[in-house]
């Protein structure tokens, strides 16, 4: 960890000094919309991403590598702000953290409802066909009045398949992502990045005993997007409310929901 942060710090001077019109030995560019990645290999696997932005963002860039237990991201431009990618239990654990703290982990789990975590916020989504489930806790009163608004948008927006269980494929599976033309629209342009968003399935709060408690889930055994589903909204450990609507139509149910629970 301590050589990758030495690295990360040379590479952002680097930056200061000489922009971003600049060679990086070893490294193999590719220019993407907005920038440039770069990738570089050791041993035959892929070891360092450096992914440089444009004029609008001079001298930004954001710092990609792994160590024998994690992924770590940098944003050059939050010297505060760091994002850690590990396994558990071939699970991905995401985490975000600002001044060393702990703002948001982001943990994929199995979604069993007989057997869900306690006490727990829990997520649904569907990305690329793959289902994925996730328990999520946040403390954002570690930011303070801060806001590292482009570095949440990286941790929240860089889509990672949910299936891969080894931190080299997780890291692979980075370098593809930053290597399509779209890449950083995908992250950073708000518009243009809710096209391609994971489209919800559940948003579920447990109980002590590990039963839903409040929240809105989506029974998705028609796989195919246009087949109806029965969904339910709970309230207070009881289905207050149930119907059936296909994925599309689903997401304006989810989203109607949450914004009731904003008002509230």
């Amino acid at each position: 960890m301590k050589n990758i942060l030495i690295f990360f710090s040379v590479f952002i001077f680097s930056l200061g000094v000489f922009g971003q019109n600049m060679e990086l030995p070893g490294f193999t560019e590719i220019k993407i919309e907005g920038g440039s990645t770069f990738k570089k290999d050791k041993d035959g696997k892929l070891d360092s991403i450096i992914v440089t932005m444009a004029a609008v963002n001079y001298g930004n860039a954001l710092l990609f590598s792994k160590t024998k237990d994690a992924v770590i991201i940098k944003n050059a431009a939050d010297e505060n702000s760091l994002i850690k990618i590990e396994l558990k239990n071939k699970k991905q654990v995401r985490t975000f953290f600002y001044k060393n703290k702990p703002v948001i982990i982001v943990e994929g789990i199995d979604f069993d409802i007989y057997h869900l975590p306690k006490n727990a916020a829990i997520s649904t989504v569907i990305s690329n066909d793959i289902v994925s489930s996730c328990t999520l806790f946040a403390n954002y009163d570690n930011l303070g009045d801060d806001n590292p608004d482009k570095t949440f948008k990286l941790f929240s927006r860089l889509d990672i398949r949910s299936d891969l269980s080894t931190l080299d494929a997780v890291f692979n599976n980075i370098g593809d992502f930053f290597s399509e033309e779209d890449a950083l629209l995908k992250i950073f342009s708000g518009r243009y990045a809710e096209k391609f968003g994971p489209q919800a399935l559940a948003s579920v709060q447990t109980d002590s005993s590990g039963k839903i408690k409040d929240g809105i889930i989506l029974d998705f055994k028609n796989s195919k997007a246009n087949e109806k589903n029965e969904y339910s909204i709970y309230k207070n450990g009881k289905a207050i409310k149930s119907g059936t609507a296909n994925l599309k139509d689903y997401q304006s149910i989810f989203m109607e929901y949450q914004e009731k629970l904003n008002i509230q």
